[in-house]
């Protein structure tokens, strides 16, 4: 099992992605929304859905179905926003429906299963046992990063650009 696994009883929040049920840390999760349309960023990762502006902060939105490698979501299914804040700034992540509050207990985690290939146990911090099935809790900074990508930099510069004021009667 990851190390990463410091409380015996963590809270974390469950959400699915097709018929499988992922989780992560509630502690990183800032706040769920509705989806909003992105712009979309010319040359970014598939997985990088495009931008958002979220109360004056520009938010990377990332499609956790691509960033997963599972199958494109259904055309005209909405997908949920989770902000969530980590080591690589504010992100949304995007999902397909909001499962749970679920606080797991030692008891429950399992060994991330050796079965699966290098691409998927890098995103992977722990599985869990949850009615009779192993479910996975994600690495949300391992999600966010995606190999320092430019888009990265570029986002954490935009939220420090100081803010002008709007002038009145301007259109």
């Amino acid at each position: 099992m990851n190390q990463n696994i410091v409380d015996p009883s963590l809270q974390v929040c469950a959400f699915r992605l097709g018929t499988d049920l992922f989780a992560i840390d509630l502690k990183f999760v800032q706040e769920v929304f509705r989806y909003q349309e992105c712009t979309p960023v010319p040359l970014s990762s598939r997985s990088v859905k495009g931008l958002l502006n979220l109360r004056g902060q520009i938010v990377m939105a990332i499609d956790l179905r691509e960033r997963l490698g599972i199958a494109t979501r259904v055309e005209g299914k909405t997908p949920i926003s989770i902000l969530v804040r980590s080591q690589n700034g504010a992100m949304c992540f995007l999902v397909d429906e909001l499962f749970d509050i679920i606080t797991l207990e030692s008891e429950q985690y399992e060994p991330i299963p050796e079965t699966l290939d290098s691409e998927e146990r890098r995103h992977d911090s722990a599985c869990f046992k949850l009615e009779n099935d192993l479910r996975t809790l994600l690495d949300v900074h391992s999600l966010g990063d995606l190999e320092g990508s430019v888009l990265n930099s570029q986002v954490g510069k935009l939220n420090r650009l100081p803010r002008q004021p709007h002038e009145a009667g301007a259109t």
